[in-house]
């Protein structure tokens, strides 16, 4: 009675741990095998259609399609009901691929071979396969826990190039994220720099000013810094290049941002993508 006492403590303890925990949107692309470990929640706002993507058989995730699905919808029999996933927080086991094998990012899948998420629901311990889509990020349902990302994780994104004339080292964060942190080594001189990209959808040419807002209310303010403009894929692009001085690593390395600002256009940033960056910064500060 003792032991059945204290399992049901534990229980509600970890219950309450799961309630209390952060969930919001954050699809990793290619780099899902960082989902491992995680906890998903059903976005209630998401559009995706989850058609053919939830299964409680291995079998049943075989092909590129089958109608097998988990708690199918009354009107489109290989859709999921959503309202079977509401309210369920999930904990990634782990990856698979249709054999029942633990995904290898060395091997060459077919188009076929869909990573597998294994969920397993925290209060049920129902086991569900989930078909992911590493290429759209409109069909991810869930919301997650705060990701634990690894030094190797990082350090495998950051970009190291050396000029073959000069001698020159440039080493930078992923160039696909609107801020972009550069580390210029050259003739043993050091210089960093802040790339930020926002879009808009009318034309403003000689402009100044960039502010960064941190998540703890204090901002980083360039009222003087340059904007450039340009049109590009989603409007016009608005860019500014800033040099970095010690104390603005040390910052940046140290709070999280929440927003920032090209002229009038705002860019705003999640906690994961908050995180992310200031573990950016502080390992292209250790790059060599």
């Amino acid at each position: 009675m003792k032991k059945l006492l204290i399992f049901v403590i534990y229980i509600l303890l970890f219950l309450i741990k799961l309630d209390g925990q952060i969930f919001e949107p954050t699809f990793l692309g290619e780099d899902f095998l960082q989902y491992k470990g995680v906890f998903f929640k059903l976005n209630e706002n998401t559009s995706a259609s989850l058609s053919y993507c939830f299964y409680d058989k291995l079998e049943y995730c075989q092909s590129l399609y089958d109608d097998r699905v988990l708690y199918p919808s009354s009107k489109y029999k290989f859709n999921t009901e959503k309202d079977s996933l509401k309210n369920r927080i999930f904990i990634i086991e782990n990856i698979i691929n249709k054999n029942g094998m633990i995904w290898d990012n060395k091997i060459t899948y077919s188009y076929n071979d869909q990573p597998l998420l294994i969920l397993k629901d925290t209060l049920t311990k129902q086991i569900i396969y989930y078909k992911y889509d590493k290429q759209n990020e409109f069909d991810f349902p869930f919301n997650t826990s705060k990701i634990k990302y690894n030094k190797i994780y990082f350090c495998s994104k950051i970009n190291r190039q050396i000029d073959d004339f000069t001698g020159e080292i440039r080493i930078n964060s992923p160039v696909n994220s609107p801020i972009v942190i550069w580390k210029i080594i050259n003739n043993n001189k050091i210089c960093y720099y802040l790339d930020l990209t926002a879009y808009g959808n009318t034309a403003n040419v000689n402009k100044l000013g960039v502010i960064i807002l941190f998540t703890d209310g204090t901002k980083w303010i360039r009222s003087s810094s340059k904007i450039d403009v340009k049109v590009g894929d989603y409007g016009f692009e608005y860019s500014s290049f800033i040099n970095l001085i010690p104390i603005d690593l040390i910052l940046f390395s140290s709070k999280k941002i929440k927003k920032f600002r090209l002229y009038i256009y705002d860019v705003e940033f999640s906690l994961t993508e908050a995180d992310i960056f200031k573990s950016f910064v502080k390992y292209i500060k250790e790059s060599k």
